[in-house]
């Protein structure tokens, strides 16, 4: 359940590069209550950040808050997370170059798990941080929708290829008051696929975990409306403002 929370927020830590910046709000929810929101930004300096907080009852029982930055320098690209639970902070600096990490800090570093599989050199070739990752495939969508990319990413502890994909070209109309874009959206769907340091144990449920993304039109992009993925519960994320 925990990997499912931290897949999913690293799926919906994305934003749009547009002319000018942009933001966009998304309430998450959960058996039909709201438990938490995230918020999205995107610049013209190319630094994309995210902020997100535990809302309602969850909230009152368990309050979690998150930020998060990915920011292009001139030959590098710096990310940074950081995050409030319980009261214990956590935070997570990696530097990449040249699609591979070079600086990987962790506040307070994380115990070594010994049932992992390893992570080679090799394995961080080519990759990026998990808020690049979903821009490249979620977000970078113009006049045609592309749900045929696929992008490896190294969080700092796990290595793991994001897969966007289309089965079809239909036609969905998602009923829900929480929607606030009525008409036709096309289906794509986001994958999780195991490459190294994750639990050997986990690597089946992992590899299974998947988010079916709603895309409408608006103007000459798409934008993902409605997420949904299922877990122990089914989990629903709309899109209610972007500015």
């Amino acid at each position: 359940m925990k990997k499912i929370f931290i897949f999913y927020f690293i799926l919906f830590n994305f934003v749009a590069q547009l002319l000018h910046a942009r933001e966009f709000n998304f309430d998450v929810y959960g058996l039909n209550l709201r438990f938490m929101n995230i918020q999205f930004a995107y610049s013209p300096t190319k630094k994309i950040t995210t902020q997100l907080e535990s809302k309602g009852l969850i909230g009152f029982f368990t309050h979690f808050e998150g930020e998060g930055s990915s920011e292009n320098f001139s030959n590098d690209v710096v990310y940074n997370f950081s995050y409030n639970k319980k009261k214990i902070k956590r935070s997570r600096t990696i530097t990449f170059r040249d699609g591979k990490m070079v600086k990987n800090i962790a506040v307070p570093k994380r115990k070594i798990k010994t049932k992992t599989v390893p992570v080679k050199e090799q394995d961080l070739e080519n990759t990026v941080d998990p808020l690049t990752a979903i821009y490249l495939l979620i977000f970078n969508q113009k006049n045609n929708l592309n749900c045929n990319k696929k992008q490896k990413v190294f969080d700092g502890a796990t290595v793991y290829f994001l897969i966007l994909s289309q089965i079809d070209k239909n036609d969905y109309t998602i009923d829900s008051s929480k929607l606030v874009y009525k008409g036709p959206m096309q289906k794509c769907k986001l994958s999780y696929q195991t490459v190294s340091g994750h639990e050997i144990e986990d690597e089946k449920k992992f590899n299974k975990m998947y988010v079916d993304i709603f895309y409408g039109k608006k103007k000459e992009m798409f934008l993902p409306y409605f997420l949904t993925t299922k877990s122990t519960i089914t989990i629903e994320m709309f899109l209610n403002r972007d500015i």
